[in-house]
């Protein structure tokens, strides 16, 4: 493991654009090496670590699938619901849902992709009293499928069923994997703004929905991203230099 041993050497290129930031460090064996961050193969906002271990994209979809069920089958059976999907599961890996990271966020280029998919949707939503169960039975089936449990958002209120309670947001994650859970009941928001948007768009008034994301090596990248990241592994991440 690399000991950092000084600052970052970043200065400023033409047109005041700031350069990628280059690191000094020292190995094990005393020898100091220099890190330019143009070469970071993952991005600024993502720990590239971890993905040295992790299925690339072409081996991500199997995986994904067996979360998908493992959680919808569990929401299904503590709400009595249907889960269906928003598109055909054929296409839920299509190129279209997949987005490269054409940026690291220190000028280079990024070898991720990023991918959201797999909606799944019930047209009604048990009584808020029961949504905290619903919830938990999700965060159970998260966790046996590897990922953390669903941690409520920040905005969400736990109103436990009180009549102004229409909507939880939250999320499991597992450092690259994640999935949304949302759980609403659109005639209790007294704004009336999500009945009005429920029949503009044709939404359901009422439902849990659930939908899957990850960022990944790119297919057939992986061995190309293990030698890249040798440089890297054991260092802090600067902050990014790019905004995209």
């Amino acid at each position: 493991m690399l000991i950092l041993a000084g600052g970052f050497l970043a200065g400023c290129a033409v047109l005041g654009a700031k350069s990628a930031p280059v690191t000094s460090a020292t190995s094990p064996s005393g020898e100091v090496v220099t890190t330019d961050w143009s070469d970071f193969p993952a991005h600024a906002g993502v720990a590239g670590e971890p993905l040295l271990e992790y299925p690339d994209q072409s081996e991500l979809p199997d995986r994904a699938r067996e979360i998908m069920a493992g959680i919808s089958e569990a929401i299904e059976r503590e709400s009595g619901l249907t889960l269906t999907p928003l598109e055909p599961e054929a296409e839920w890996f299509d190129d279209s849902n997949w987005h490269p990271q054409e940026s690291n966020g220190y000028g280079g280029q990024s070898m991720l992709t990023t991918v959201n998919c797999c909606e799944l949707q019930s047209v009604s939503t048990p009584d808020p009293r029961k949504w905290r169960a619903v919830l938990d039975a999700a965060s159970d089936a998260a966790i046996a499928v590897g990922l953390d449990g669903f941690v409520l958002d920040e905005h969400t209120i736990d109103c436990n069923g009180e009549d102004d309670c229409w909507l939880w947001t939250a999320t499991a994650t597992d450092g690259v994997q994640w999935v949304n859970f949302a759980v609403q009941d659109g005639s209790r928001d007294p704004s009336g703004e999500a009945s009005r948007d429920a029949a503009e768009f044709g939404w359901p008034l009422a439902s849990i929905a659930i939908g899957y994301g990850a960022t990944v090596v790119e297919s057939g990248r992986h061995d190309d991203y293990v030698e890249a990241m040798r440089p890297f592994v054991g260092q802090n991440r600067p902050p990014a230099t790019t905004s995209d």
